[in-house]
């Protein structure tokens, strides 16, 4: 068995400063909006501590034994119930969407809005107890594992395994949570009136920091917060493999290898208070008219709790929950062969199929200042993994140069080493930005394409992607092209080193050394940047970066 405390203090000061954001919405180009001043985003909070910690458990049994004389056996089982992290000062809050239709407000903190409670408060769904999340007692996992000798001459093995494995989320994943009013209190604002010169013009109040924690402090407008909700469920992985493995000859082995997995209950970022596009060019939204009915102006008076109920929901920003209804799944051959050394040559060689394919979870930001995904469009992020690599093939061999027996040949051409690496490895995946948002529910900037393929015809670096295959959606429509569906340049790199190690007394010698990277000086180039992968940059489907070229390192090492 095994006990683990961990803690973690730490204070945060990244945007106490205020963080300013600009895109293309004003004037069709970020920088534009930059030069006038047109703000997109703003954000702000109080200096935040995290005081986090949590008790970590398991207990496994294992056993394995010779169910044959060929098969042998690997079973076990492993027992990890989860206790969720917790603030050591109790900073824990949950959104309550019963309690915000009921009005129903916190007795801790008597100022904040309906929905919001806190440690203590009644319908708090974790009691008393300064939990961030829900416990999860019956985590088991067992795993199992074979191993089979055919023939029983040690020639030849097939080998099979499956296993379940527990994740939990790391400190960081929700700290989001102490960035939250009314501790953390960090505020979001969408298109400011004031823009650049003053973000908080129009605001009721003004700019409300420093905010002193007291109980009854108040909260200022579209306030961003994190809620775990006791429902959350934590990921898991399901992973089996099957390999063949084969000695041939007295030097050589080859293997074939499956690997899959699967993951369940992989963590999205969900957004509970969407910006509701309304159709229409006038609409009477909270007592106050808005023409047109949608535009950058009025995201918080579209919000969905502000649609509710203006008086409470006017507090609410982005209201974030983890969701655990995700998925991820790899399925890959491997191929490999290996000679051991064997007159002077070693050879090492391995090539990978595989495919990843998630729901774009390891994006996901559980941070209330960051938008989230739809439930209704979770399963639109569907796309290949970002670590995706399609194809990866890998070769290296040693030769070392034979004992010459006359004199002259031995000293100067034994002992020498030349070794090669060569790898090939297919592109990465890259996601398309139109770098406006359609206004459409919680913002979108996804575009449509409207060709058959993306790509120019010969992938040139001057134009890797075609600007005539997108196209902006209509105003309040989301895009019909999804996430990490470009796939970027592959890259072809050769690698040889020479060396040689020169005895000059019995506890002397001397090391030379000649290695080049890149030996053919192949161009691999780079992806396109966030800016070639917008659709307002000037520089869009543009590749201005490439890998490194040939470098040559000669070293000389003397060792006494």
């Amino acid at each position: 068995m095994n006990f683990i405390h961990s803690a973690m203090n730490n204070s945060s000061n990244s945007t106490a400063p205020g963080q300013i954001n600009f895109n293309a919405q004003q004037t069709g180009r970020a920088l534009g909006d930059f030069m006038l001043g047109k703000v997109s985003q703003f954000q702000q909070q109080n200096p935040t501590i995290y005081y986090y910690r949590q008790n970590y458990i398991g207990l496994y049994l294992q056993d394995t034994w010779k169910a044959t004389r060929r098969l042998t056996v690997s079973a076990g089982l492993r027992w990890e119930p989860f206790k969720p992290m917790y603030d050591a000062d109790g900073r824990a809050l949950f959104f309550s969407q019963e309690a915000f239709d009921k009005g129903l407000r916190s007795t801790v903190y008597k100022n904040a809005p309906a929905g919001l409670l806190f440690p203590g408060d009644t319908g708090y769904p974790y009691g008393n107890s300064k939990a961030i999340g829900p416990s999860a007692l019956l985590h088991f996992a067992p795993r199992l594992g074979l191993a089979w000798d055919p023939h029983g001459d040690g020639r030849m093995a097939v080998r099979a395994a499956y296993g379940v494995f527990f994740d939990y989320p790391h400190f960081y994943e929700y700290s989001g949570m102490l960035k939250d009013p009314p501790w953390g209190y960090g505020v979001t604002l969408t298109n400011p009136g004031g823009g650049f010169e003053d973000p908080w013009r129009g605001v009721p109040g003004g700019n409300p920091f420093p905010a002193p924690l007291t109980p009854d402090i108040r909260l200022t407008q579209a306030g961003d917060y994190l809620s775990v909700p006791p429902s959350l469920k934590y990921p898991y992985m399901n992973q089996w493999n099957l390999s063949i493995q084969r000695g041939i000859g007295a030097d050589w082995l080859v293997a074939a290898n499956y690997i899959g997995n699967n993951v369940i209950h992989l963590t999205d970022a969900l957004q509970v208070n969407p910006s509701v596009y309304l159709p229409g060019s006038s609409c009477l939204i909270g007592g106050q008219t808005y023409s047109p009915c949608t535009s950058t102006a009025n995201v918080l008076q579209r919000r969905k709790l502000f649609l509710q109920n203006p008086t409470e929901g006017q507090y609410y920003g982005n209201l974030i929950e983890p969701y655990s209804g995700g998925t991820r799944n790899y399925n890959a051959m491997v191929l490999s062969v290996q000679r051991r050394r064997s007159h002077g040559v070693t050879v090492q060689g391995n090539y990978t199929f595989g495919h990843c394919i998630d729901d774009g979870h390891p994006g996901a930001n559980l941070d209330g200042r960051f938008g989230g995904e739809l439930n209704e469009r979770r399963r639109f992020s569907r796309g290949n993994c970002d670590s995706d690599r399609r194809h990866n093939m890998n070769m290296s061999t040693v030769y070392e140069t034979p004992q010459f027996s006359n004199s002259t040949l031995r000293m100067l051409g034994t002992g020498w080493q030349v070794s090669g690496i060569v790898r090939v490895l297919s592109g990465s995946w890259l996601t398309i930005s139109t770098g406006v948002d359609s206004l459409a529910t919680n913002g979108d900037t996804i575009p449509n394409l409207v060709l058959s393929s993306p790509y120019t015809p010969d992938k040139g670096i001057d134009l890797y992607l075609n600007p005539a295959a997108f196209a902006r959606p209509a105003t309040g429509e989301y895009g019909n092209f999804g996430r990490s569906n470009i796939q970027g340049p592959g890259s072809i790199r050769i690698d040889m080193g020479l060396t040689r190690k020169f005895q000059v007394r019995e506890k002397q010698t001397v090391e030379f050394r000649v290695e080049a990277f890149n030996l053919p000086n192949h161009l691999n180039p780079g992806n396109p940047s966030t800016a070639g992968l917008t659709l307002t940059s000037p520089t869009f489907g543009k590749i201005q970066t490439a890998l490194d070229e040939r470098i040559i390192q000669l070293a000389l090492k003397y060792v006494f």
